[in-house]
């Protein structure tokens, strides 16, 4: 008698039903995303909206609210200015200057930027470093239309969000407003440029100098982690720099094209 598979393995026919429904209203493919972990994030969320099962899950998608609270579930838009800024002020002393040397213009792509925290971060550096900062393109995209509409507002950032800002740029950059939020200064906000992106299906931007990616993908399917990351390997120009996560690794990046440069940091071979 053969042995019978254990029970997680089974197919469960009314998760199907869900995801299929799931993927028509948001008009994503969420077979490249991990399904355990989808699977429990998104019955944490069924349970906290009082729903029986997956099947009464699927109807309840009908409701803009719900669909809402599925997105932010599943894009997990969980952000911070200058998170691990001891990356950060690298990149502002080593590797922005290195590239500002090589080409005059830069060409910068935040890629799943959420709600600006990164961007925006990028937008200080370069104000910091050069006097000219909007002669650089500062490209920021991602796939959740809600996370990208607060992005655009610069504004309620909370104080876990500014947290590792250097005190001096909290201070020139940001606005401290009376109900305890911060408000990113215009000046930064006029260095960035939103838009809708799906990394997993639209092309990518070509001829970057640096492309940010930072706690994205680790919620990707091993097969949708190498589409990225080939995506951005030809998106670079030669010498270009991509700046990934602290729990992020490229594995064989020379088969990619890419040369570890320093932690997290992985650069485009000539």
């Amino acid at each position: 008698m053969s042995p019978q598979r254990p029970p997680e393995s089974l197919p469960d026919p009314a998760w199907e039903r869900f995801r299929s429904a799931l993927e028509r209203a948001l008009g994503i493919p969420l077979h490249q995303y991990k399904e355990p972990q989808m699977k429990r994030r998104l019955g944490a969320l069924m349970q906290r909206e009082g729903l029986a099962n997956w099947d009464a899950f699927a109807r309840a998608l009908e409701r803009p609210a719900i669909l809402e609270r599925v997105r932010d579930t599943l894009t997990i838009n969980v952000s911070e200015f200058f998170r691990q800024p001891d990356r950060f002020l690298e990149l502002r002393d080593v590797h922005l200057p290195r590239l500002m040397a090589e080409r005059p213009r830069l060409r910068i792509w935040s890629a799943g930027c959420s709600i600006g925290c990164e961007p925006y971060s990028l937008a200080m550096l370069l104000l910091e470093l050069d006097p000219n900062p909007r002669r650089h393109l500062l490209l920021a995209t991602d796939v959740d239309f809600g996370a990208l509409a607060r992005a655009r507002e610069g504004r309620r950032y909370l104080s876990n969000e500014v947290r590792s800002v250097p005190r001096p740029y909290l201070e020139k950059y940001f606005v401290a407003e009376p109900d305890g939020t911060y408000s990113v200064r215009e000046e930064v906000k006029r260095l960035v440029t939103f838009r809708h992106h799906d990394l997993l299906k639209d092309p990518y931007p070509t001829d970057c100098d640096l492309i940010v990616c930072r706690n994205v993908i680790i919620y990707f399917t091993e097969a949708a982690k190498q589409h990225v990351f080939h995506g951005f390997a030809h998106a670079l120009r030669p010498g270009g720099l991509l700046f990934v996560g602290g729990s992020e690794m490229i594995m064989r990046p020379r088969d990619l094209g890419l040369v570890p440069s320093a932690v997290n940091f992985y650069q485009r071979a000539a």
